[in-house]
């Protein structure tokens, strides 16, 4: 029965299995009613590829409804018997047996006490007073151990008094209802918690969650978009207040039980029980329908004429009726994701004049119908992901459309401006007509969120114009000289903005899509910059800086950029230093929060910033910087990935005071890649390389004067007394990257050891895909005993291949997932 708790318990299986590294790698994927074979493949392959340790992987496949074939998703367990293992979960035993599990487990309900402490620990030590007690173990006994009814009602029930806890107990006695694959005590339990809710705006936003399919990470953005268009917030006054009124709603309903947390923080998730009793209840008194995933080729017959709010989102339907369909009350209508949707009737909509928010996104529609202009409550329209739409003409007469979303639509057919909707809130664009609306958003004088690729018009009339903005995301804003003259009155549009993302760069966007939670801002050098700018800068978490030409310290009032995250600096041609000496020990200064940093093209520039600067440093990219002599001053412990490219001059990769000499450089490493360094000619001592057991990839390449990967500065005389004792003495040493899997050496003249001395101990135990050419001093037999030889690249001599085996391998040109490169 759904909501026993077989996904909690597998969810601990998973977290257990991790922790004490039984796997690789563990991947879990929801599977529910409609198997998605694309997005568990998607799954199986990204655990491939992050698995380390002989690759061992566990497969978690959660809620199956009925037998699936393991091979359509990447799973051939006869092949894969050593390193993959299958975990399923499901309601139908005969599930299990069809797909010959190996062991079947009937996940009992509840002892009795378990089920009190269950109850217990989420409605409160209450439980235990001699007034209550009689009426838990009553309540207890009515949600026949079932989890799911536990937790809920025990969250709907805390801080309430005793009479409201007998009116649930009564509540759960006299329930009558049956709803397949739901108990009696599921549904009853969520009913009454529904019923508790404090408020209807909080069971107006339970209800809208519901329009979404199983498993589904619903947007809160979207949600406060459907809730404003359907007239569900009155009295508020902008839309960032509504984020934040739908944010508490929601943080009530998951503190019921009745969401819980998505895959991130802007997004929640319904448990498909719970989402299955709100569509009976919100079909039942509220006149919601509801039918996602069906594989609906046609318009449903059986919906009520009178429903309000109507999701058919992730069907097939591909025709409509041709005539205008009689919905006379329908405010909220759902067709997204039926990917077969070409086109809708002209007159389809003729007769839906209460409709406030309309979903047609993520279809093949070419263009709008006529029946739009007959839309004149419609406030909510979003067409996101229509990427064949091109004639948005009929949007023409929409005076009360506050929400417009164009987001990866091509649309080049755009209405006349007189009869634009004028109290437009909120416009996400990402299509062919940027020039067109910028001329066009002076007339929308209430828009408080505006997202664009590419702002062309009057950046000065758009700001003083929009005095509600609040959020300005442009990946480009295209401007002749725009960052040294005031546009505006200082105090004014830079306070108001609470969120933004701006580039004033042509051809160099910046992607808003990946930091519509941030503040950036990308600026070039135009001395001095405007008043605005710096108001901006001052509360910005991403900054970049490019083509600075003539400085040779960076002009920031750095005191200023306490929160920055993180920082861009490009083509700075004079750049020396990165903080002049008066600054570099000063006390205020601290990039606590700075957590990536990227150089490209700063050719003067020796070194980076003191360590002491920047301590939760987790990404760096060094590109194009030849007179970098001292790329690490100090240890970076947090980096995962790291990129060295082109380092002319840099004769150490690490260069630290001798008291730092210790195992505690990139503790969390797990791919080194060094390319055309030719001055290198090793990479770590001893001390610093045993600190790096997590490291699983190690490329090089084009590194003339390297001889040894490692060496050692301790104990010299011992550790090369005899070149043939090569017996690995884990007592004395510990193993070098014992966890290393992939290791490419390429066109390395000078390298006759990974080691040195060679008696130090390499515990290459997993050492899969070893790749070594044109290394012609190196001697291979203590390689070849720690690798496949079926897997193996040493010793070939295709010289015509090497090239294109060197790109292939990841020490050509492709760019790995870096957090440094240099």
């Amino acid at each position: 029965m759904g909501g026993a708790g077989k996904t909690t318990l597998v969810k601990e299986v998973a977290k257990q299995a991790k922790k004490q590294k039984l796997f690789g790698e563990v991947v879990m994927v929801t599977v529910s009613q409609n198997i998605d074979l694309k997005r568990i493949q998607r799954a199986v392959k990204l655990a491939e590829r992050l698995a380390t340790t002989q690759n061992k992987i566990l497969v978690i496949l959660d809620d199956l409804w009925e037998p699936l074939h393991l091979p359509m998703v990447g799973i051939r367990l006869p092949e894969m018997v050593a390193t993959c293992k299958v975990v399923i979960t499901t309601r139908n035993k005969d599930v299990c047996k069809r797909m010959s599990c190996r062991e079947i487990i009937e996940l009992k309900t509840l002892l009795d006490e378990e089920s009190w402490d269950l109850f217990k620990s989420r409605a409160g030590d209450a439980v235990d007073s001699l007034m209550r007690r009689e009426l838990t173990q009553n309540i207890v006994k009515e949600c026949a151990t079932m989890p799911l009814a536990l937790v809920v009602l025990g969250e709907a029930l805390k801080g309430k008094s005793p009479k409201i806890w007998g009116a649930l107990l009564m509540g759960l006695i006299m329930s009558e209802v049956d709803l397949p694959g739901v108990s009696k005590q599921d549904f009853k339990s969520i009913q009454l918690s529904f019923d508790f809710l404090e408020s209807e705006a909080a069971k107006s936003c339970f209800f809208h969650c519901c329009l979404y399919p199983e498993d589904y990470d619903i947007p809160k953005e979207e949600l406060m978009h459907m809730m404003v268009g359907g007239g569900l917030l009155i009295g508020v006054e902008t839309l960032n207040d509504a984020q934040g009124i739908v944010d508490i709603l929601l943080n009530q309903l998951k503190a019921r039980a009745l969401l819980l947390q998505g895959s991130s923080e802007g997004y929640v998730r319904m448990h498909d029980v719970v989402r299955d009793v709100a569509i009976q209840i919100s079909a039942k008194d509220h006149g919601f329908y509801v039918q996602d995933g069906q594989g609906w080729r046609d318009w449903p017959e059986n919906i009520d004429p009178n429903c309000r709010r109507l999701s058919l989102m992730g069907n097939d339907i591909q025709d409509l009726s041709p005539g205008p369909m009689e919905y006379p009350r329908l405010e909220t209508l759902i067709l997204r994701g039926n990917k077969r949707l070409a086109s809708i009737p002209e007159m389809f909509l003729r007769h839906m004049g209460s409709l406030m928010v309309l979903d047609l996104s993520s279809t093949r529609i070419k263009s709008l119908p006529k029946s739009v202009s007959c839309l004149t409550n419609l406030r909510v329209l979003n067409l996101r992901n229509c990427h064949y739409l091109k004639d948005i003409s009929h949007i023409n007469g929409l005076k009360m459309l506050e929400i417009l979303i164009l987001e990866g639509c091509p649309v080049s057919i755009a209405p006349e401006g007189v009869g634009w909707p004028q109290n437009l809130r909120f416009v996400n664009l990402s299509c062919s007509v940027d020039d067109y609306f910028s001329k066009e958003f002076p007339r929308f004088r209430w828009l408080e969120q505006l997202f664009m690729n590419k702002f062309a018009g009057s950046f000065q009339e758009l700001i003083i114009s929009l005095r509600h903005l609040t959020h300005l995301f442009i990946a480009e804003v295209d401007l002749d000289d725009p960052l040294s003259h005031e546009l505006v009155s200082p105090s004014s549009w830079p306070d108001r903005l609470l969120k933004f993302s701006l580039s004033f760069l042509k051809d160099r966007p910046w992607n808003w899509h990946d930091s519509i939670d941030r503040r950036g801002l990308k600026l070039m050098g135009t001395k001095p910059l405007a008043l605005w700018v710096k108001r901006l800068r001052e509360t910005t978490t991403q900054l970049a800086l490019v083509e600075f030409q003539e400085t040779e310290l960076i002009p920031i009032d750095w005191l200023s950029l306490s929160s920055l995250q993180y920082l861009e600096l490009v083509n700075w041609p004079n750049l020396t230093k990165m903080l002049g000496d008066e600054l570099l020990f000063h006390e205020q200064i601290s990039f606590s929060q700075l957590k990536e940093m990227i150089i490209d093209n700063c050719p003067r520039l020796t070194s980076l910033l003191p360590f002491s600067l920047w301590q939760k440093l987790e990404g760096l990219r060094v590109k194009d910087c030849p007179m970098m002599l001292e790329l690490f001053p100090c240890l970076f412990p947090a980096l995962e990935i790291l990129n060295i490219r082109d380092c002319q001059e840099m004769s150490e990769m690490i260069s630290p005071p001798a008291s730092l000499q210790a195992p505690c450089f990139f503790q969390r490493l797990r791919e080194l890649h060094i390319k055309s360094c030719p001055r290198l000619t090793h990479l770590f001592s001893y001390k610093q390389a045993i600190g790096m057991q997590h490291l699983t990839h190690l490329y090089i390449q084009d590194c003339a004067a390297l001889e040894a990967v490692v060496i050692s500065t301790e104990n010299k005389d011992e550790a090369s007394a005899s070149t043939s004792t090569r017996i690995v003495d884990h007592e004395s040493f510990n193993s070098l990257f014992p966890n290393l899997t992939n290791l490419f050496l390429f066109d390395l003249p000078q390298l006759n050891a990974f080691n040195h001395p060679a008696a130090l101990p390499i515990g290459w135990l997993y050492l899969k895909y070893p790749w070594i050419k044109k290394c012609p001093k190196l001697q291979l037999p203590l390689l070849r005993a720690y690798t496949n030889p079926q897997t193996s690249g040493i010793g070939r001599e295709e010289e015509e291949e090497q090239t294109d085996d060197a790109d292939r391998e990841g020490g050509g040109d492709s760019e790995p997932d870096w957090k440094l490169e240099g």
